[in-house]
């Protein structure tokens, strides 16, 4: 092939050149000046000093101050590092960053209070029954920007009170059983101050689904024949909130289980109500502790039968089926 007949035959291939750019956005944080004794407009503005439920004003580093922000679809977060307080109920901080809060905008904020020696951690605090407080919650129009301390300064507490009303840590929870058996309900609030609480139910004979007599942290119900919601009301001088309502499933009678081995497997038989919806549920030991569930099985007819293959040839296994 001469030159002439490779130049005709040669294809051009094109040489294109992608260029790709990337935007980066920095949001930055927004920022809050922590602290419930700010100077300004040439004094002191004090805002909410805490106190116990004593009426004692918190001071020392055995009390410490967090703040809390409001993000969407995650309630409340802790924001920086629990701050102590330094005398007659105030704290002082510098400016505490908001993460994923845009630098100026506006957004809910809440201080919460505890006595450390119950837990590092404010909820901790509060289920190991160390005194907690927590204040109002806040609407800060707008945030600060440590990029732009010219533009946008920290946000600072003004109209912050305390206490605010209870703060409801740890709710009551659903329970299964079966007719003719009590339960008993609980819950865990957190205020500062001294907290009343009123249950209900529905159904009852009386509108409002008020319990006469049930006005402790706990409610232990009488006997149940039929499903039956409850929710507990908490209140302080400052206000009061519900908790969420949480329904008591009864059932005709416990679930039946029988357990088999065929070829090596166990085979588990569950005999219970059908439309039920039950846990299934094993153990290498009847310790009350280390169970794993296996499946969660809702009973289209009764019996159910389910085959653990993981536990082919397993030297021992416990079992156990709980309604959810």
């Amino acid at each position: 092939m001469n030159q002439e007949l490779k130049r005709r035959t040669m294809k051009t291939i094109p040489i294109i050149s992608i260029y790709v750019s990337f935007l980066a956005v920095a949001f930055g944080q927004g920022s809050v000046d922590f602290r419930n004794r700010v100077f300004s407009q040439g004094g002191w503005a004090v805002d909410a000093p805490f106190f116990d439920d004593q009426g004692v004003l918190l001071e020392g580093p055995s009390y410490v101050a967090q703040l809390y922000y409001w993000r969407i679809g995650e309630g409340f977060q802790a924001a920086g590092s629990p701050v102590s307080f330094a005398t007659n109920g105030y704290f002082y901080d510098s400016a505490v960053e908001l993460p994923f809060v845009q630098e100026c905008a506006p957004v809910w904020v809440q201080v919460r209070a505890w006595l450390l020696n119950g837990s590092t951690n404010f909820e901790q605090a509060v289920v190991t029954g160390a005194w907690s407080g927590v204040s109002s919650v806040l609407f800060l129009p707008y945030t600060g920007s440590p990029s732009r301390p010219e533009g946008c300064i920290h946000a600072r507490l003004f109209g912050l009170q305390y206490p605010g009303s209870p703060l409801v840590v740890r709710q009551p929870q659903a329970q299964t059983v079966t007719t003719g058996q009590r339960v008993t309900l609980s819950v865990i609030a957190s205020s500062g101050v001294q907290m009343g609480y009123q249950w209900r139910q529905q159904p009852s004979d009386r509108p409002d689904g008020l319990i006469p007599g049930a006005t402790n942290t706990s409610y232990t119900t009488s006997v149940l024949r039929t499903n039956t919601t409850f929710w507990v009301s908490v209140a302080n001088s400052a206000g009061s909130v519900l908790s969420d309502r949480v329904t008591v499933t009864v059932v005709s009678r416990a679930p039946r289980l029988i357990v088999s081995q065929v070829s090596g497997l166990p085979v588990l038989i569950i005999d219970g109500v059908a439309g039920m919806t039950y846990r299934i549920e094993s153990s290498t030991s009847l310790g009350l502790s280390n169970w794993t569930g296996l499946a969660d099985v809702t009973l289209q007819s009764s019996p159910f039968t389910f085959v653990d293959v993981p536990a082919i040839n397993a030297r021992m296994r416990f079992y156990r089926a709980a309604v959810r």
